[in-house]
């Protein structure tokens, strides 16, 4: 991706593909919010698989009918037709259940806080998945230690571990934490 498109803004951006189907600018502008937007369809349906498929699914909108919009601002109208298109996606697999879309588009959050709220929930995810794979003591005693607050004691007691190997546990499993988070995070696009 050269350094102009780079520094297009995004409604720049749109009217290329808009115009000229520009692949340049449709791959900055998916490259720019393909983390935002899975962030969104994942909070709205709950599911890695689908959020991919509705991502997909918007960007290929984009590419196709870009030329049908006047979008004067993309962030509040990208967020507009991803959170249409999981609405839609919810009510067709539960026609009889009510959806209550959360908030208006007034009280967005997309400018900076968002992309780093969904950093830090990006984040959560991955670090839960690191500790689902670490050995079944290290887990424990990680879990207990950590999440539910528990003294080295406390732990102990709960594990059958004496003191010191409830140390060491923790201790290898934060490294191996480490380890397997920074994996994660280094194999994101």
């Amino acid at each position: 991706m050269s350094t102009l498109y780079r520094n297009l803004p995004d409604e720049d951006l749109v009217h290329r593909i808009a115009l000229k189907q520009d692949r340049d600018a449709f791959t900055t502008l998916f490259q720019r919010y393909k983390h935002l937007a899975a962030g969104v369809c994942l909070k709205y349906l709950g599911s890695e698989p689908l959020a991919r498929d509705a991502v997909q699914t918007v960007f290929l909108k984009i590419w196709t009918d870009a030329h049908l919009y006047q979008i004067r601002k993309f962030r509040s109208w990208f967020y507009q037709v991803l959170k249409n298109h999981c609405l839609m996606e919810l009510r067709k697999s539960n026609p009889g259940q009510a959806i209550q879309p959360e908030g208006t588009t007034e009280h967005m959050e997309w400018e900076d806080n968002l992309h780093l709220k969904l950093k830090e929930e990006t984040l959560l995810v991955q670090l839960d998945r690191c500790i689902r794979s670490l050995k079944e003591s290290q887990r424990l005693c990680i879990t207990y230690f950590y999440i539910e607050e528990k003294s080295y004691q406390e732990t102990a007691l709960l594990t059958g571990f004496s003191n010191k190997e409830v140390k060491s546990h923790i201790q290898n499993g934060r490294r191996n934490l480490k380890i397997c988070l920074h994996q994660k995070m280094n194999q994101m696009p």
